[in-house]
């Protein structure tokens, strides 16, 4: 806890931070542009800057073995290029950039361990040239990032190159970039499937089919008969009009045999 409160009381004091006239994360750079201004000297692998301010950012085509530029503000002077790989914190992502340091003496200048863009916890972790970091080590009590051989810091070097040492110059572990990835949530275990016994077979599913319904019975009724408003039609008018035509003819005899009698 006491490391903890101490390393950020030495970064407060050793560096404050000059960021570009605009927001950077806002502006989107790929390449990460962050000037920091240093009030004492710091340590980087295979350099020392003087108090000052300087711009950190990130080489074109950097792979996952970082390549870091310092320069001065006005960029016209490369101070040193670095070596760097993949740093994840799991603390909340800051708004403001920030270059956490290893402990040393108060007095000495402070060695740069990680440097974080704004709004990322995916830091640049520096690799150290390993004389450089078994002084490191021996120095400030904390295991530093290096190789395992002599060799200049190089970008063909891989994982198997890197390794830590303590301040007895003993290697702590290899270092793999894959696993300083947080480890995902693990997935949680299946529930078992319930045991079904031998005895009691499973229960048939239920048939949800309605059951059809019945047709309405049908039941013959017999057409209703219509009232009749008039009577049939028994006989035929031709014996009343022929029983007609013989009495007219049997009167106008009548009435000529009567007038014949009558005339003088």
């Amino acid at each position: 806890m006491m490391k903890s409160i101490r390393k950020i009381a030495l970064a407060g004091a050793f560096a404050t931070v000059a960021m570009l006239p605009l927001n950077a994360a806002a502006q989107g750079l790929p390449n990460q542009d962050t000037f920091f201004t240093f009030s004492q000297a710091v340590e980087l692998p295979g350099a020392t800057l003087p108090a000052g301010t300087y711009l950190f950012r990130l080489a074109d085509g950097a792979t996952n073995r970082h390549v870091v530029r310092v320069m001065s503000e006005d960029r016209q002077k490369l101070h040193t290029t670095l070596l760097a790989i993949p740093n994840y914190s799991l603390d909340e992502a800051s708004d403001e950039p920030e270059v956490r340091f290893m402990e040393g003496p108060e007095t000495g200048p402070q060695a740069v361990k990680v440097w974080f863009y704004p709004g990322r916890t995916v830091g640049h972790e520096f690799i150290y040239p390993r004389a450089q970091a078994l002084k490191i080590a021996q120095r400030t009590g904390e295991t530093v990032l290096t190789t395992k051989t002599e060799t200049a810091v190089a970008e063909n070097i891989t994982d198997q190159d890197m390794t830590r040492v303590d301040r007895n110059g003993a290697e702590t572990a290899e270092v793999r970039v894959a696993e300083q990835q947080p480890a995902p949530d693990p997935a949680p275990a299946p529930a078992p499937a319930p045991a079904m016994t031998q005895d009691a077979p499973p229960p048939a599913a239920q048939d949800r089919t309605p059951a059809p319904v019945p047709a309405p019975e049908r039941t013959a009724t017999a057409p209703a008969v219509a009232e009749r408003q008039e009577l049939p039609n028994t006989a035929s008018l031709l014996p009343l009009l022929a029983l007609i035509g013989v009495g007219s003819l049997i009167g106008n005899r009548w009435l000529r045999r009567r007038s014949r009698r009558v005339e003088p």
